[in-house]
């Protein structure tokens, strides 16, 4: 039978005495831990026994009550704390506070080891962590199950909710909603209160929580996966399930976000290569309509939007995620630090979308369009409204708007600007194999430094020298000009956006 406060006390060897919560003598110790956080109760559950040197026990009145409190809300049975080591004064309304909630304050000899006292709770803990036990492997029997009857995640939770008495959910911290589309969100106050406690602690979640919403009470797992999930509980009975049973569950689910998880890399993946092969050119409309309606992207309108990665897109390997949890129908393409995406032209996608990038992140939007060949150039029009939104200092370019004070509004425009300043290279270079090009836009972008831009070619500086030359010569455009330049600068921006 599991001991008493009182018989632990009894035990000669350990050394242990009673000094407040005489109240809380006869309570029953299932489990004896040593934690030395501040906040130990999220760490425990009902029946423990906390073991300390005392060094997480705040000073000050108030403080010594709260932490008593705290403990007793979720049923730790006492306080077990090293005599003569790290722990404050014990002050007059920490002890009452122990009487009068039933929480037992131990000191125990500075000789004796933690361990002690874990042993003999432990070696009369068998029939409880039996129970726990079989209870425990019910849950992987669930597990088995689920597999062979190739069941839904949320079948499954239902499964292991019905062994543990609660309602279950597994929950994107993003968003307090449930990760799993097969699956009905929490109660809309559980979110909130999940939501707020999530953005409190700037997303990391101790071993346990527990809150309330309204009249639920919350019990709140991490979940050991990649993707930032937690597993949500609503107790059915007064007491919920022991943390260890709780821990069980969060594995079940992690394996479930996983597996949701490689599902959606392989959706991204084959996504991605049809966005690839529309904008390339290298697929029908025709075909490409049935895989796009895989993705839920067929028989609307559809805009481009570009993200420049140079102010960082807040968990960009993750975005395909964060748009699936918001149920937004997308493809995803990322090429020369340019994030694209596919989506349904509509503000309110776009805004979520936003969401998700650092505020320096600048973004372009396509047209608007149906005919899926049309995919290649509304591509090229996100990027063209993106260097607007660059060279205009704007969060969001929108193609066709003037939105830049120089330089050409469109890709028709900039079609002309490029052949008229740069048509001559071009075709020098095509026709010579050389790389005048290359050189000339090389030498702009050092700043028309002689040496760095020889050094990044890996060519002698003369060697530069005469290829700028011959730039000057082909288009009639001086380096040493500002206004000539401006133009070649113009002009080479343009090129690369319609590349």
């Amino acid at each position: 039978m599991p001991l008493t406060v009182q018989q632990l006390t009894e035990i000669p060897y350990l050394r242990t005495r009673i000094l407040a919560g005489w109240s809380g003598a006869d309570r029953v110790i299932t489990w004896a831990h040593a934690i030395e956080g501040p906040r130990p109760w999220e760490w425990l559950e009902a029946g423990d026994l906390l073991m300390t040197t005392g060094i997480g026990i705040p000073a000050e009145p108030e403080q010594q009550v709260a932490y008593v409190e705290n403990l007793a809300r979720i049923g730790v049975t006492g306080v077990a704390i090293g005599e003569d080591m790290e722990a404050p004064p014990l002050t007059p309304a920490m002890l009452e506070a122990a009487e009068q909630q039933a929480l037992a304050l131990l000191w125990t000899a500075y000789e004796i080891p933690f361990v002690q006292i874990g042993r003999a709770v432990a070696a009369t803990s068998h029939e409880q962590e039996y129970a726990r036990l079989v209870k425990a492997s019910r849950i992987y029997d669930r597990v088995r199950a689920a597999a062979i009857e190739s069941a839904k995640p949320g079948d499954l939770l239902r499964g292991v909710g019905e062994e543990l008495d609660c309602r279950l959910w597994v929950c994107v911290n993003e968003l307090a909603t449930s990760l799993f589309p097969d699956t009905e969100d929490p109660p809309a106050a559980a979110q909130r209160t999940l939501l707020g406690e999530l953005r409190e602690r700037g997303g990391s979640l101790p071993g346990i929580l527990r809150l309330e919403a309204g009249a639920d009470k919350l019990l709140i797992v991490p979940v050991p996966a990649r993707r930032a999930a937690s597993l949500l509980a609503i107790p059915r009975a007064a007491n919920g399930p022991p943390f260890s049973l709780l821990q069980h569950a969060a594995t079940v689910a992690a394996l479930e976000v996983e597996r949701l998880r490689a599902s959606r890399e392989e959706l991204r993946r084959l996504g991605s290569e049809t966005f690839a092969a529309l904008v390339d050119a290298r697929i029908s409309p025709a075909t490409a309509g049935s895989q796009l309606l895989a993705h839920g992207l067929d028989g609307m309108h559809l805009t481009v939007l570009a993200a420049s990665r140079e102010g960082g897109l807040r968990r960009s390997g993750d975005v395909h995620h964060s748009l699936a949890e918001r149920e937004i129908p997308h493809l995803l393409l990322r090429r020369n630090d340019i994030l694209y995406a596919l989506l349904p032209a509509d503000d309110e996608v776009v805004a979520k979308l936003l969401e998700l990038f650092d505020d320096e992140v600048r973004v372009g939007l396509s047209d608007r369009f149906r005919d899926l060949e049309k995919v290649s150039t509304a591509t090229r029009e996100a990027r063209w409204a993106l260097e607007s939104a660059v060279g205009g200092s704007m969060r969001v370019g929108r193609y066709g708007d003037q939105t830049s004070l120089f330089g050409p509004r469109s890709l028709g425009e900039g079609r002309a600007v490029v052949q008229r300043v740069l048509g001559p290279v071009l075709e020098y270079d095509a026709e010579h194999g050389t790389s005048l090009l290359a050189s000339v836009e090389t030498f702009l972008r050092c700043n028309r430094s002689w040496q760095r831009a020889a050094a990044e070619l890996f060519v002698h500086k003369q060697t530069l020298v005469y290829r700028v030359r011959r730039v000057e010569e082909l288009t009639g455009r001086k380096v040493n000009s500002t206004a000539d330049v401006a133009e070649l600068w113009f002009a080479l921006r343009a090129r690369d956006v319609m590349k």
